[in-house]
Order: C-alpha cells, then sequence, then structure tokens
C-alpha cells in the first residue's frame, strides 16, 4: 500500500528507482535524453509511490506555487545600456530557460524588502552573486524560503546550498599566462562590490604576488563609472614613472577602452602592455585587438543551481559542500605575445 501522494518526493521515487534525483527530474521533463530502460524504472516507482509529477496538481496538495525566485545582487548589473549588462543577461536568461525546461515558474525579485514580495508565493530562491553577509540571504532564511545561491557568500562560504566558480584555478592560470609572456609590472583594476567575484580574485592576485615575490599593484574602480570616468584611472597608470607592462581589468566594460587609452599613449597592445579582463562580453570580443578574458560561464552556473533549487524542494539531502565549476579562460590577441 503506497504512501499518501502528499508526502511523496521526487528523492522517494528516485531512491525507489535505484537512480539519481536528477535522472528522476530529467525523465519528467524531457530536457535530457533518458535510457527506455531507465524511464521506465522511473515510471513505474512513481506509480507505485503515487507521486503526480505535474506542478499545478502537486500545489493544490503540498502548498507549494511551483515558483522559484530570482535574486540579481549586484547593483551595477542592469547600468548603462543593454549591451553593458550582457554578462547578467546571460545569466537571467539561462535560469529561466532552465525552469522553462522544466516546467517550473520564475519571478524576478527585484526588492525583498518590497511589501508586495511578501506576497509573493515563492517555494524557493535563488540568489546570484550575494554580497559579504548578504542581509537578502538572512531575511530569507528568517522567513523560511530555502535558498540556493549562484556563488558563495563570501562571508558565509560553508553554506552548502550553493554553486560556485574556482577562481583561484583561472586566475592563476591567467597571471601564469602574463607571467610567461613577460610581464613583469602586472596591474590589477578590482571592482567595488563586495562579492566573491571581486574577493576571491583579488585574494589570488594578492597571493599569487607573494609567492612570486612581486609587489602587488593594485586600484579600485566601482563598476558603476563610466568608461570615460574609468579611463582617466587608466591613463594615469599608465603615465606613471613605473607603468604596469600588463593590466587586468575587472570588468570587460573597461578592457576595451583601455585599450583604445593605450593606443592614444603609444603603446602596442600587446607588445608594449597586455590586457586582459575578469569578465567576458561583446566588448572583448570585439575588441582590436580582441582581449583576453575570464568567462563566467553562466550557463553551466544557471544549469546547476536550477537543479539544485529543484533537488532541494524534493527533500534532497543537504551536500556535504558546494558545487565547484570553472569560470573559462579565453586567451586571445591582447595578452599573445609573437
Amino acid at each position: 500500500m503506497s504512501r499518501p501522494a502528499a508526502k511523496i518526493t521526487i528523492r522517494d521515487v528516485a531512491e525507489r528507482a535505484r537512480v539519481a534525483i536528477s535522472t528522476v527530474s530529467h525523465t519528467f521533463s524531457g530536457s535530457r535524453p533518458i535510457s527506455q530502460a531507465t524511464r521506465e524504472r522511473v515510471l513505474r516507482a512513481a506509480e507505485e509511490l503515487g507521486y503526480d509529477p505535474n506542478p499545478s496538481a502537486r500545489s493544490l496538495r503540498t502548498g507549494r506555487s511551483g515558483i522559484v525566485g530570482l535574486v540579481l545582487r549586484p547593483r551595477y548589473a542592469v547600468t548603462g545600456t543593454p549591451d553593458r549588462a550582457e554578462t547578467f543577461n546571460r545569466l537571467v536568461g539561462s535560469v529561466a530557460t532552465e525552469m522553462l525546461r522544466r516546467k517550473t515558474g520564475l519571478i524576478h525579485v527585484p526588492d525583498i524588502d518590497d511589501p508586495s514580495v511578501a506576497r509573493v508565493p515563492m517555494d524557493g530562491c535563488i540568489v546570484a552573486h550575494p554580497y559579504g553577509d548578504d542581509p537578502v540571504l538572512t531575511e530569507l532564511t528568517r522567513r523560511g524560503i530555502p535558498v540556493v545561491t549562484v556563488e558563495e557568500d563570501p562571508e558565509r562560504p560553508d553554506l552548502p546550498w550553493a554553486v560556485r566558480l574556482d577562481y583561484p584555478k583561472v586566475v592563476t592560470e591567467l597571471l601564469d599566462h602574463l607571467r610567461e609572456g613577460g610581464a613583469r609590472r602586472i596591474t590589477l583594476f578590482t571592482g567595488t562590490e563586495d562579492n566573491a567575484w571581486n574577493r576571491r580574485t583579488r585574494e589570488t592576485y594578492l597571493a599569487w604576488s607573494a609567492r612570486r615575490r612581486r609587489a602587488p599593484r593594485v586600484e579600485v574602480l566601482s563598476e558603476g563609472l563610466t568608461p570615460e570616468d574609468a579611463m582617466t584611472a587608466v591613463r594615469a597608470s599608465l603615465r606613471g614613472r613605473h607603468r604596469p607592462d600588463a593590466i587586468i581589468m575587472a570588468t570587460s566594460d573597461f578592457a576595451a577602452p583601455a585599450a583604445r587609452v593605450a593606443t592614444e599613449e603609444g603603446l602596442r597592445v600587446p607588445d608594449d602592455l597586455m590586457i586582459a579582463s575578469l569578465t567576458d562580453s561583446e566588448h572583448s570580443r570585439t575588441a582590436s585587438p580582441p582581449i583576453t578574458a575570464m568567462d563566467l560561464n553562466h550557463e553551466s552556473l544557471a544549469e546547476h543551481a536550477v537543479e539544485l533549487m529543484l533537488a532541494r524542494l524534493s527533500g534532497a539531502a543537504e551536500p556535504a559542500e558546494a558545487l565547484v565549476i570553472d569560470p573559462v579562460l579565453h586567451l586571445r590577441a591582447s595578452t599573445l605575445r609573437s
């Protein structure tokens, strides 16, 4: 005799069918190819347990809405023109696509403190690029809303329901690449947002400099600056007595203009000055020369965050640790010396 349907979760089905929770999810959503034998085993287990994969039907029994919230934390994510926001457009679009493939609703939450948000029937919430000790995570936890983060809260790196990027691995790879190309005075133009992207890349640069016994060269530029204002700082650096022979710009919005400033100052890229960026976008890909950049792999972040959220809502056991994926380093002409 099967248990009452209201108590049956996707985890129960996975255990009965002896497959992963994600396999059950893919079986019902059709988002991934599943072998016929596995599919039949999952469907048989679901029938035996009385599990209903229809979100609307389940919501009537369980009180769930079938809707997940998305909070995008960086305050400058949509600053300026739409093309400046490409990095976050990719993330939001990818999360929406993954939710659609899994037949789950998604709602963007611009302000968690807005009283109207309290009436939004979210089953859970994905928080992207949280700040250190982020009050949004604190508030969602207080309300009892299950949370998954895209990137970790840098003050709470041990929260397990998270997908994060392995910045040390790829930033070290970039720094070694610049050094092998002959760079000896590498300046990092870091951002002001207190998130893992800025903290971990800066920490990696400082640790790398210490290992190489080099004095670190760090300048801070707000992500909210206009490219023109940011280039004023770049120009001053290039005119300094000990000008850098390589610069790493946090955002690709500033990397392409930096190449133009270098040319105006009579410097050849990459022969006199190598330039790289810690995000990738149309700005870096179409610059002259194209800019070496670290892609934050937002499509993969989104896919894994959605899978993690649906697993959490389905009663999966808490992960032992956050899921870690690699950014992607694209080496281009701006750092490739002949």
